[in-house]
């Protein structure tokens, strides 16, 4: 499972990472609003704080991995949309999710375009071909608890979490992300071992 947020250069960074692996369908996405706050829609700006913010997170990003080509957004906008769309094709379209995570983590990252808007977020829904039913949105309600218990158990992302309960906090470097994931798709040997 990986815990992520759209508007965060980290968790775009990590999804590039699956997906060159070939693994980003195998995962279970868990989003949760770490930036509740942030203004819907690039026509309003950010606080000076997270603008600092920002500007430092995708300097980081660029010197950590180049590779994944990320562009400074003129606006640090909000996910809330984007998230309770993206949960609701991990419910109902689990085999393109994938897919649509990687268009709106692109839209954001690499083309600078308003992920908070409709359009955009109708743009690539239709990028997987799927079409959701009218009001196939995710229930805010869960999102607000997940939100709530990534808060008070972990509060960094993006997190990842392995079916033995290993965690893997934060972004650390490729080869580290790696060696998780793969151990985390394979069972343990059967046996008596150190927990």
């Amino acid at each position: 499972m990986v815990i992520s947020d759209f508007n965060c250069p980290y968790c775009y960074t990590l999804n590039e990472w699956l997906s060159a692996m070939g693994l980003a369908g195998q995962v279970r996405w868990v989003g949760v609003e770490h930036k509740p706050h942030l203004p819907v829609g690039f026509e309003q700006d950010n606080r000076p704080d997270d603008l600092t913010t920002l500007r430092k997170e995708v300097r980081d990003v660029s010197v950590r991995a180049p590779e994944v080509g990320v562009t400074l957004p003129p606006v640090w906008i909000n996910s809330h949309k984007a998230l309770l769309l993206q949960a609701a094709l991990e419910d109902e379209a689990p085999e393109v999710a994938h897919r649509f995570r990687q268009e709106v983590f692109r839209r954001f990252w690499r083309q600078s375009l308003d992920i908070s808007a409709e359009e955009q977020l109708q743009a690539a829904l239709d990028a997987t071909g799927v079409t959701l039913e009218e009001g196939a949105f995710f229930d805010e309600e869960e999102l607000a608890s997940t939100t709530d218990w990534w808060q008070q158990e972990l509060d960094r992302i993006p997190c990842m979490l392995a079916p033995t309960g290993a965690r893997h906090l934060g972004l650390q470097d490729r080869r580290a992300v790696e060696s998780f994931v793969l151990g985390a798709l394979r069972e343990p040997p059967p046996g008596v071992g150190c927990r």
